[in-house]
């Protein structure tokens, strides 16, 4: 029993290592890493041989250490396997406490818009959208911001087999369209205004991940209730909404 515990109390004292490299400190010399685990240094030396035989740590310049690139794996499978929905829905809940209206996920499935997951309020305001409906596939902000994810020729090439396939097509043409996206996706938010549905405002900011536009996060609003002071509101709630999901998907 004493060589268990004693073989998990090393375990612990090299994950408490692991824990010790952040954004603000992300390298340590072994005396470092003792100071912080509280370990003495000859102690440490052996949690960073273990360390680096596991390949998680690769010492650099000096005599100081670094994580390697297996634990950016294993920061991206886990990740993975944490669904957006789950990271999502404290940010969504907040802001439509914030700003009173539904508030939905969008993402980009099979080349299609989709409605992933949606909070609502105590508002009777009534919406098209519901979790699972796919959008049409050249209408609305999200829509928009969702093409980021594509070069700019995949987006024409995109319109244009939307366009073949009958979809409705863009409130300004196609290529009004194309431009407006190259705008919206630059600056990260898009705004519509009964695009989908009349009586509808609607603002949307990009969430992304690794650089990408992976979803966005979008507040459709009764047109009537909106001016100026509140459109301008609900824009800046949302994307603050998006960035912080973005970094929940990517803390870099």
């Amino acid at each position: 029993m004493a060589g268990a515990k004693t073989g998990a109390d090393s375990a612990r004292r090299a994950l408490e290592m692991l824990f010790a490299f952040t954004e603000q400190h992300p390298t340590a010399s072994v005396k470092d890493l003792a100071e912080k685990v509280d370990v003495p240094v000859p102690s440490a030396h052996r949690y960073v041989a273990m360390l680096r035989e596991m390949g998680l740590i690769e010492e650099g310049n000096r005599g100081r250490y670094h994580l390697s690139m297996r634990v950016a794996a294993l920061g991206r499978a886990a990740r993975q396997a944490t669904p957006i929905v789950d990271l999502a829905e404290p940010h969504m809940r907040r802001l439509a406490e914030q700003i009173g209206e539904a508030v939905l996920l969008m993402r980009m499935v099979a080349g299609q818009p989709v409605c992933f997951h949606r909070i609502e309020t105590p508002s009777r305001f009534r919406l098209s959208f519901e979790p699972g409906q796919p959008l049409p596939l050249l209408r609305g902000a999200s829509a928009r911001l969702l093409l980021g994810a594509k070069t700019p020729a995949e987006r024409a090439a995109y319109v244009d087999s939307a366009l073949e396939s009958g979809a409705q097509p863009p409130a300004r043409g196609r290529d009004e369209f194309l431009r407006e996206v190259e705008h919206d996706v630059e600056r990260g938010w898009a705004v519509s205004n009964e695009e989908i549905d009349q009586g509808v405002w609607a603002a949307s900011a990009a969430v992304h991940e690794g650089g990408q536009v992976v979803a966005a996060i979008s507040a459709p609003c009764p047109a009537f209730r909106m001016d100026d002071e509140r459109r301008a509101l609900v824009i800046d709630r949302v994307r603050e909404a998006a960035a912080n999901l973005s970094h929940a998907l990517d803390p870099r």
